[in-house]
């Protein structure tokens, strides 16, 4: 069963289980839906679904976006991202879904079902779109501060991830740098270039910020400082970019004309480049398959994260992880705060 948070995004509940519906015939999974009862019974009573897939779990709170994530997951044990990670921990679901505040849930994934074996810190991997398809960029944005370990786990984890559930074969991996060679880079990169480098898998070294969209890289490993402002600046250079199309095209006569023989190719293009087609961002390394969509999914992203969220399971990620990492030695010792090292 996957549980899906319907009160905590900024779209009104019933586009969220508008998506949630329509995964729910595709894919051929259970849902949960969690949130206030009535409201979601309310939203059901106008749709036809197989009500022995459904189940609903009242929630009497909501985690609003402003709110601090660790002050909040404390203070609102009933807010609807607490009850699904809480199905978790219960074994009633073995995933989620979430348009919410991405601290809070990353808060209470913590709390409530924890980190896989051997994992030192959870990672968000966010697809990002390239000429050949999609790259998996990690860290998003959960770990501000990190150490080389953390970005070698990040890696680990990440080339995991991208032969199981991107199905690619032998993914390649990169450190995002300020150059390609090994020599460049701050003190973080080159010792995490240290360890990566002994490890057995298709690790390419250094790559730049304009490699990141060439797509030669799968899996392209930095901190979540850089990760989160790598993500925001492509969001809004790919919308830029339709808008100047758009500015350039309304003022001309010939071009308008010219663009209704190009729309098709555009509309592809834009479809490509739509973040709702990937669904969401993925937390990669807890108890757990969990995506984090953005606060204005709409249904098309909810349907989207659902079934990004069944792949994780389906395709045993967790399982695979933990493999992987008592086979780099990363879950043999353990440091004063708890905190397993290489």
């Amino acid at each position: 069963m996957i549980a899906v948070d319907v009160m905590s995004g900024e779209k009104p509940p019933e586009v969220v289980i508008r998506g949630a519906l329509k995964a729910l015939e595709e894919f051929n999974v259970k849902i949960a839906l969690v949130g206030d009862e009535a409201h979601i019974e309310h939203c059901l009573k106008k749709v036809q679904y197989d009500n022995k897939k459904i189940k609903i779990f009242h929630a009497t709170e909501v985690i609003m976006m402003h709110e601090t994530p660790a002050v909040a997951c404390k203070k609102k044990k009933d807010a609807s991202i607490m009850v699904c990670t809480r199905l978790i921990k219960e074994g009633k679901a073995q995933g989620l879904f979430s348009p919410g505040n991405t601290g809070a849930t990353l808060v209470a994934a913590l709390m409530n079902i924890g980190r896989v074996d051997g994992v030192l810190r959870p990672t968000l991997g966010i697809y990002v779109p390239t000429v050949k398809g999609a790259s998996l960029l990690i860290d998003a944005g959960a770990n501000m501060d990190c150490t080389p370990e953390y970005l070698a786990q990040f890696a680990i984890m990440g080339e995991v991830f991208a032969r199981r559930v991107q199905r690619k074969k032998n993914p390649s991996v990169g450190i995002l740098s300020i150059g390609g060679e090994k020599t460049k880079g701050n003190e973080l990169t080159l010792k995490t270039y240290d360890i990566l480098k002994d490890l057995d898998f298709n690790f390419v070294g250094n790559i730049e910020g304009y490699d990141i969209y060439n797509g030669d890289v799968d899996v392209i490993v930095c901190d979540g400082f850089v990760g989160n402002v790598v993500l925001k600046v492509t969001e809004r250079v790919f919308k830029l970019t339709f808008e100047f199309v758009g500015q350039e095209v309304q003022d001309h006569l010939l071009q308008r004309i010219g663009y209704a023989f190009l729309y098709p190719a555009v509309r592809k293009l834009r479809k490509k480049m739509d973040p709702r087609m990937y669904g969401g961002a993925y937390l990669i390394g807890l108890k757990g398959s969990v995506v984090i969509g953005h606060g204005s999914s709409d249904a098309t992203t909810v349907y989207n994260g659902i079934q990004m969220v069944n792949s994780g399971i389906k395709n045993r990620v967790n399982e695979l992880i933990t493999e992987q990492l008592e086979k780099y030695g990363f879950n043999k010792k353990k440091n004063s705060s708890g905190d397993q090292k290489a």
